[in-house]
């Protein structure tokens, strides 16, 4: 059956809440809200941790208690929310995570904070919530185009979130533009999903996503700034010119330009075969692929092929439109398979097919 608060017990939740939690780093699955001190408690329905890893390593934790309320205990709820918005560091959860972050900072040997900390409630008339929120720096280990989430998990005496109880649930959601590149368990839309009640034995929560890190580049004006104070007339004049003379030297460099008099000529002479168009060659439509058809790997090593058999991953993606998560994980697969050679140099990986010589890239 599901738990429900009563407004009897609703007094008593803020007095819960602004109490220091009994949960110690090592046991932190208990809510404090449970907890008894002579006078029951009211039970949360259901406790969700939500834990969104940063691309900078730092992890963004939610935990919503949502509570079930009997019919005209809202107002109680409100005002229990407004206590708990209220609270000081004392309140639920927070002190046990601070606890966790000084063990997994110890243990892991880097200077972590708890910081931008934010409470707040929603109440409707069966359904009351507390959602504590706050950032744990460096809880992740960010190298190269990895990010690895592991040992924050760890204490001084093995893992500080071991358990989930029957009403609780751990959601581990990936960086953006990052994917999985291996993980405990299966993968729901990149997310990883823990339903209690179950054990996590230490080390057993590991995540290892994978993605392009973006390249510093020097800003360059704008042409909004680069043309302020210029009339569009004059901008739309000189735009026309360039696309002219462009177009003038395309035709020049392709030779079209020079075929063009011979066609008048020819008709000039009365000569029907000078206005007969060249057989085309077959090789001209042999080598039009429908890139549509091919598969993503196959898509890779054609552009390999029209690349010399080399290539940088940024410009891959660039070529495909994909994102950088599913480039760097096909790219990744075809190297085990053994279809190309990715190579890192510097802060971007050098694509290209096995056995290729790469000592004059110079992209």
């Amino acid at each position: 059956m599901t738990p429900r608060v009563s407004g009897a017990l609703l007094l008593v939740l803020f007095a819960l809440l602004a109490t220091p939690p009994h949960a110690t780093a090592a046991a932190i699955d208990t809510p404090p809200a449970q907890q008894t001190t002579g006078t029951p408690a009211p039970v949360a329905e259901n406790t969700t941790f939500a834990l969104q890893i940063q691309s900078n390593g730092d992890a963004k934790w939610t935990i919503t208690d949502t509570y079930a309320l009997e019919e005209n205990d809202t107002e109680s709820f409100r005002n229990t929310g407004e206590q708990f918005v209220e609270g000081d560091d004392r309140a639920a959860w927070l002190s046990a995570f601070r606890e966790a972050k000084d063990e997994a900072s110890t243990v892991t040997g880097r200077g972590m904070e708890i910081t931008d900390v934010d409470r707040r409630y929603e109440v409707s008339d069966r359904r009351g919530q507390l959602i504590l929120e706050f950032t744990w720096t460096n809880f992740a280990v960010v190298t190269g185009e990895n990010i690895v989430v592991r040992d924050a998990f760890n204490s001084t005496d093995g893992t500080w979130f071991g358990t989930l109880t029957a009403d609780q649930r751990l959601v581990i959601s990936p960086p953006p533009e990052y994917g999985v590149e291996s993980a405990p368990s299966a993968v729901d839309d990149g997310k990883l999903v823990f339903e209690g009640r179950r054990t996590f034995e230490p080390g057993y929560l590991s995540v290892v996503y994978t993605g392009e890190q973006p390249t510093t580049q020097t800003p360059t004006e704008s042409p909004e700034s680069m043309f302020s104070g210029v009339d569009s007339t004059w901008i739309g004049g000189v735009v026309l010119m360039v696309l002219l003379v462009g177009a003038v030297g395309y035709m020049f460099k392709t030779g079209y330009a020079d075929a063009l008099p011979s066609v008048a000529a020819g008709s000039d002479d009365g000569d029907d075969s000078a206005g007969t168009a060249a057989p085309v060659s077959d090789t001209t439509t042999s080598d039009d692929v429908d890139v549509e058809l091919l598969s993503d790997e196959e898509r890779v090593e054609r552009l390999l092929e029209e690349n010399g058999g080399r290539m940088k991953q940024a410009r891959i993606v660039s070529e495909t439109g994909w994102s950088n998560a599913k480039v760097s994980q096909l790219l990744s697969t075809m190297d085990e398979e053994g279809r190309i050679d990715k190579l890192r140099i510097g802060r971007e990986n050098l694509i290209s097919f096995p056995d290729e010589d790469i000592t004059d890239f110079d992209e």
